[in-house]
């Protein structure tokens, strides 16, 4: 899951930010993303000097003066400065391994279509006390600050196209705040962690969002390629599965819960990939002693194994919290949902 963080300026967000380190929660800063990779990334400094001129550099060294002449001199200018300094920042981001992002300028920049999030948090303050904090901090007049607010989208603006606020005015708790919205945003994210088996694409997808014409899916690994699945695509989840019995339909969970206690939690004991058609049957009737033996076969029982590996190597093993099928939860009533839309 993707969390963005914005707000004007002298809003507090970096104090939000440093706040939420005390949950353990890491923030990609946009801001000092970009300046580094000005720095160090030598495609970065060759397409700034080719946008801008050969100036713009000294050496290794990013001549500021220079580039925000380039930046003030049009709006074009600018956009053309973002449009090769916000794929590398969210190319970074993407590689980062962080979930939570901070940018003043989400919306303003557009960086909000380069990236998708799952929420946004607006962090928001009374202009008087924005305006204070801007000049008590850079040492401006108020008319400067006033200026460089006003080249911001408006707050009430930016709060409406976000999903939560945390008011940072110095009257409200701001750590009751950050509990309330880390609640909140788990509540969200136990919705979304619908598990998807993709036809001809291998492992397991975790279902992100939505979309009017097809669904956005996460790999369940540690690349995390987000990809879009279409209405032609065989998409099941895994809360919809049932594996055969002697006597009735098992919802895969409860297979899964089995195997769990079974290994403790733990990967599985039996390489699925090098055992023989025995070994998994006996492994299997450990698990689910009345499978029906016709109906359910040697590779349907590696798959189980294989799906329940990645889902413990990815800290899921609470089965019937995550695919236990609550309302609404049928894949094929989310694209049916989606088509309405």
């Amino acid at each position: 899951m993707r969390i963005a963080i914005t707000g004007g300026i002298g809003s507090g967000k970096t104090f939000v930010c440093k706040s939420l380190a005390h949950y353990g929660i890491k923030v990609y800063d946009c801001d000092a993303a970009a300046k580094w990779l000005m720095r160090s990334s030598p495609s970065l400094r060759q397409a700034l000097m080719a946008l801008v001129g050969e100036d713009v550099y000294e050496g290794n060294e990013l001549q500021k003066q220079v580039l925000a002449k380039f930046l003030l001199a049009s709006d074009a200018n600018k956009q053309r400065v973002n449009d090769v300094v916000h794929p590398a920042v969210a190319r970074d981001f993407e590689q980062s391994g962080y979930e939570w992002l901070e940018s003043a300028i989400l919306f303003d920049s557009g960086f909000d279509r380069r990236i998708h999030f799952d929420a946004v948090v607006c962090v928001t303050a009374p202009l008087d006390v924005r305006i204070h904090r801007v000049m008590q901090r850079d040492g401006i007049s108020r008319e400067k600050t006033l200026e460089w607010i006003n080249c911001q989208s408006p707050q009430e603006e930016v709060l409406r196209r976000s999903d939560y606020e945390i008011i940072n005015d110095g009257n409200h708790d701001i750590d009751i705040q950050i509990k309330n919205l880390i609640n909140n945003i788990q509540k969200t994210l136990h919705k979304m962690e619908t598990i998807l088996s993709i036809a001809g694409k291998p492992g397991l997808f975790r279902m992100l969002s939505r979309g009017k014409q097809n669904l956005i899916v996460e790999t369940l690994d540690e690349n995390k390629k987000r990809m879009p699945t279409f209405a032609n695509d065989r998409v099941i989840s895994l809360a919809d599965i049932s594996m055969y019995t002697d006597s009735e339909d098992i919802p895969l969970w409860k297979v899964l819960k089995s195997l769990g206690e079974k290994e403790g939690s733990k990967p599985c004991s039996l390489n699925y990939k090098k055992a023989s058609g025995k070994e998994l049957r006996e492994f299997f009737a450990e698990v689910l002693p009345d499978y029906d033996r016709e109906r359910v076969h040697d590779s349907d029982i590696r798959k189980l194994i294989q799906w329940y590996d990645i889902l413990v190597n990815n800290g899921i093993t609470d089965f019937e919290a995550t695919l236990a099928p609550t309302e609404g939860e049928n894949v094929d009533d989310r694209k049916d949902d989606a088509e309405a839309e």
